[in-house]
């Protein structure tokens, strides 16, 4: 239930590309274990196709800036990065005792530099964090650093230039500031794609490279044994392509996906999936054209299948026009404990379109629920569908839903929640506090297992300018009548 998801969360997830995270190895020298795959690297090792891809358990997401924002919520404790100047680290909100922690129990650890376990370089902005079992995953999916020379080389090159020249939003850092983000920013993009595992509440970590680079994969789901993602082919060339990634050993196989397919969500151990169905094969736009490729859309529709991937076999949901957008369902905002979200759209008397309701697909019953009818405003959207979360834990059940606006005369950020269980619709009417955001309404982060909202309450700044944000803890139905009884979530 994030409260910043754009309306356009579907595409640009879609969209995206894996992009790079690098993660220096960390821990007490003692505790380190790096395991590389030594004999598979990016450029000799391709992805295998997979054997046995039985899902070990229920399907979760894990966190996403571009889908569910970059925490995960364990039921029990929520884990998200801290961000410092040039390095970031992993913490551990608590929700029995309200405190927040660095996920490290290394004695006498300053959490400062690659000597804890909790330690990511640069800002952390493309890491994928998760937890399965007893552990707690960061994942990185691809190098992206466009300069492939040492640091030293880097630091000559374009380091001294920015020392001298001091680019936008660097200015008043110290030449020992602006080195310490360069450092970072080098590192965290230089790294090759792996996993880092913090065992033991924080005691030490594990790193895992993994056997290739998913540069254009979108990795999003896990099974607590393996992560699952999938790469899309340009439509006019070929099948799109699932990936899966070993926790246990890094290893990348891949299993067949049908042209254009997308995996959108999970129910149980299958994957929720869509592709585009026409009557007559799509042209290759490259060499027809884009009005030949368009006609043929004109009449296609949109598949919405379960995947079980071990064995390929699709179980039908449900089909919808396509509605003319990349992939056809620009409409679809997610899937959540068995129920697919939609936006309705009405045509108007001059033929324009108008958005006029939030519905619900119900996968067990095959039937259709109104959320919210009419829109009580336009501005209003359904945003934090799909959440980053435990399988069976409260918030995986989909009560509430968070809705997003803004007026725009005022330029205040507006807030909804609605409670699907009921069906009432509550105004958020709790401001954040701090310098600039006193317009912003207060953000839910998660919910949890005893029925309680993780709220985002205020925003400070630290020493170098950049957003700190401050939490609360507060009972969800007192938030929803408008209560600010929060209890505070310290630092331990």
């Amino acid at each position: 239930m994030k409260q910043l998801v754009s309306l356009g969360l579907t595409r640009a997830l879609f969209l995206a590309g894996a992009l790079a995270f690098g993660l220096a190895a960390c821990g007490t020298t003692a505790d380190v274990v790096s395991t590389p795959q030594a004999t598979r690297t990016p450029e000799t090792a391709p992805a295998e196709a997979a054997a046995e891809v039985t899902p070990a358990g229920d399907f979760y997401t894990i966190s996403s800036n571009y889908l569910t924002g970059s925490g995960f919520n364990a039921g029990d404790a929520w884990y998200s990065l801290e961000n410092h100047l040039g390095y970031c680290l992993v913490t551990k909100t608590d929700y029995a005792t309200a405190t927040r922690r660095v996920l490290c129990s290394v004695p006498g650890c300053t959490h400062d530099s690659e000597a804890c376990p909790a330690w990511l370089p640069g800002k952390g902005s493309e890491v994928r964090l998760f937890t399965a079992g007893n552990t707690v995953y960061v994942y990185h999916p691809v190098a992206t650093m466009y300069y492939a020379g040492s640091w030293e080389d880097y630091y000559a090159e374009i380091v001294e230039r920015w020392l001298k020249e001091r680019p936008q939003g660097w200015e008043d850092l110290t030449d020992e500031e602006l080195v310490a983000c360069c450092r970072g920013q080098y590192e965290e993009r230089s790294a090759s794609a792996g996993l880092y595992c913090i065992e033991g509440d924080g005691a030490s970590r594990q790193d895992i490279q993994t056997s290739q680079d998913l540069r254009n994969v979108m990795v999003g789901w896990c099974d607590g044994t393996a992560l699952y993602g999938y790469e899309l082919s340009e439509p006019a060339v070929g099948n799109s392509t699932g990936y899966r990634i070993s926790l246990a050993d890094g290893s990348v196989t891949t299993f067949p996906l049908q042209q254009q397919e997308q995996i959108l969500g999970t129910e149980g151990t299958r994957l929720l999936t869509s592709h585009t169905v026409t009557e007559i094969p799509l042209p290759d736009y490259n060499a027809e054209g884009w009005d030949a490729y368009r006609a043929v859309l004109q009449n296609a529709t949109v598949e919405y299948d379960c995947l079980d991937p071990s064995t390929g076999a699709r179980t039908k949901v449900l089909e919808r026009p396509h509605d003319g957008s990349t992939f056809g369902n620009a409409d679809f905002f997610g899937l959540l404990d068995g129920k697919l979200y939609f936006e309705d759209w009405t045509p108007e008397e001059n033929g324009e379109p108008r958005r006029n309701a939030f519905c619900a697909y119900d996968t067990v019953t095959g039937q259709w629920q109104d959320l919210l009818r009419p829109i009580t405003d336009q501005t209003m959207r359904l945003v934090g569908v799909t959440v980053a979360a435990l399988p069976g834990s409260a918030e995986q059940q989909g009560r509430y839903l968070w809705l997003s606006g803004s007026d725009n005369v005022s330029g205040e950020n507006l807030g909804w929640m609605l409670d699907t269980q009921s069906g009432k619709l509550f105004p958020v009417t709790q401001k954040m506090e701090g310098e600039g955001v006193s317009n912003w309404v207060a953000g839910v982060v998660a919910l949890t297992d005893d029925g309680r909202f993780l709220v985002r309450t205020a925003q400070q700044q630290d020493e170098y300018g950049g957003p700190v944000y401050v939490y609360g803890l507060i009972d969800a139905e007192a938030f929803l009548q408008g209560s600010t009884d929060y209890t505070p979530v310290v630092a331990s």
